[in-house]
């Protein structure tokens, strides 16, 4: 299975009538693996008043959300990110609860969701009454009188330089998170950081190398804005990475999203963030379909600049994409493929004291899932050549038995029993450090489908070869 990720703009447009040949293309297609993500229910909920007519629109994008996806979502599970079962309704009921919950976030708003509990309340209010007298660290004080950053840090903290505590810098940070995310104030602080720092607006919104410009530019001011990143306590550190990477490409002014909340659809600082979630999620996926036409430029560039092996595509390119290179249900054709691939020159070598290892990348997914060959010869003449295909992962990859047992599936439809008769795929039977797998036997070859430290892989042993770890 190809795992593919849509942005919600596109997945809306095709519940509205758009995109008609991509809709009927991946509804019910076994050969892809379509998830969606918090974010994509972030953008729902973004939408959420408390009417019949609201909700009833809000349910048909979850249920069309179910349809395409078969429920199958990515979330932080607060360990890391995962890809499993969540109900998109489940989850949109979770993610207005804790919106409301969290409305707040001084301390005062923190204490009064314990209201109703006076048990807890008496416990936790000494702690916050302590809290609030508590004074900020020198570094953000320092911050308040730094040239530099003192107009950035004044927008982003307001009031936090009268009452330099954590009561204060709760409450700053509150305001902040409403302002950002339900107000303009996005706009305000992207054009105090831009002036602050000089950069032209006009001249990096559209430039090849948008990052090599906003080095130079601080290069010159001899100042690093990465030191005042968050630490990676929440979520992955490949997903901060991606996400800061993404806003600090915004936040300069490269393909920087419009902030409105006059007109039509709201748009503010949360639908930015939530396009950069977008990206950091769909670089667990092999491809990330996507139409807007600012996002999709900030993420390739981010992915180009971060070395994500995700490809980026508008629902156009990918729709051609998919005509073009994938082939199922035609083992001939994926061996074919392959043999006039191992002919070629396109590939990469790379030498060892063992011997050399021959790379093939190409853009086919033989067998529905393998898009790399694999080809070892030993320095040791006496030791045989070993060929095999495996999969060029995506950056952030992880494999789930889902995938497994579509590929187990395919190849004994197309090459009948294993030989140890095993067949189908069991529950909880994939072990991706070390799965034994299934083999086929053809006269002179044998074909072993295995796991070994995370990588499913198929190879071809031929009799007249002495295959490690193959005891046939």
């Amino acid at each position: 299975m190809i795992k593919v990720y849509f942005d919600w703009n596109v997945l809306s447009q095709m519940k509205n009538g758009k995109h008609d040949e991509l809709k009927e293309l991946i509804l019910n297609n076994e050969n892809l693996l379509i998830p969606f993500s918090t974010s994509h229910i972030n953008d729902i909920s973004s939408s959420f008043k408390e009417t019949s007519k609201q909700q009833e629109y809000i349910n048909s994008d979850l249920e069309f959300i179910s349809d395409i996806t078969n429920e199958y979502c990515l979330f932080n599970n607060g360990k890391g990110i995962i890809l499993d079962y969540y109900p998109p309704k489940e989850l949109f009921e979770q993610n207005i609860s804790d919106k409301n919950t969290f409305k707040d976030i001084s301390i005062d708003g923190l204490l009064e969701n314990f209201e109703d509990d006076e048990l807890t309340k008496r416990l936790v209010k000494p702690i916050f009454d302590l809290l609030k007298s508590i004074p900020i660290e020198e570094s953000f004080k320092q911050a308040f009188e730094t040239p530099e950053s003192s107009e950035v840090m004044e927008k982003m903290f307001p009031g936090l330089k009268e009452n330099p505590t954590i009561e204060g810098f709760f409450k700053s940070f509150s305001k902040m998170n409403f302002n950002l995310n339900e107000l303009e104030d996005y706009k305000d602080l992207r054009k105090t950081v831009q002036s602050g720092t000089g950069i032209n607006r006009d001249q990096i919104f559209d430039t090849k190398k948008p990052f090599e410009f906003i080095q130079k530019t601080y290069d010159k001011l001899g100042f690093n804005p990465e030191q005042f990143y968050p630490e990676y306590q929440n979520a992955p550190k490949w997903f901060d990475d991606i996400t800061n990477t993404y806003l600090k490409l915004d936040m300069h002014g490269y393909q920087e999203d419009t902030v409105n909340i006059k007109k039509g659809r709201k748009e503010t600082f949360k639908n930015t963030t939530d396009d950069a979630f977008h990206a950091a999620f769909a670089s667990t996926c092999n491809i990330y379909v996507i139409n807007d036409n600012r996002s999709f430029k900030k993420t390739k560039k981010v992915f180009e600049e971060l070395n994500i092996n995700t490809r980026v595509f508008k629902p156009n390119e990918f729709l051609e994409f998919y005509k073009k290179f994938f082939y199922f249900d035609n083992p001939n054709l994926d061996l074919k493929i392959m043999q006039d691939l191992l002919k070629s020159d396109s590939f990469y070598d790379s030498k060892s004291e063992d011997g050399i290892f021959r790379t093939f990348y190409f853009p086919y997914f033989l067998f529905g899932f393998f898009n790399k060959i694999g080809v070892f010869y030993p320095t040791n003449t006496e030791e045989e050549t070993s060929t095999f295909l495996s999969q060029d992962k995506p950056t952030n990859w992880f494999i789930i038995d889902k995938e497994v047992k579509r590929l187990v599936k395919r190849m004994l439809t197309y090459f009948g029993n294993d030989i140890d008769n095993e067949g189908e795929l069991r529950d909880n039977e994939f072990n991706k450090d070390k799965w034994d797998g299934r083999k086929w036997k053809f006269e002179s070859l044998t074909l072993r489908l295995q796991a070994i430290n995370g990588y499913v892989q198929l190879y071809f042993d031929f009799e007249n070869e002495k295959p490690a770890g193959n005891k046939v």
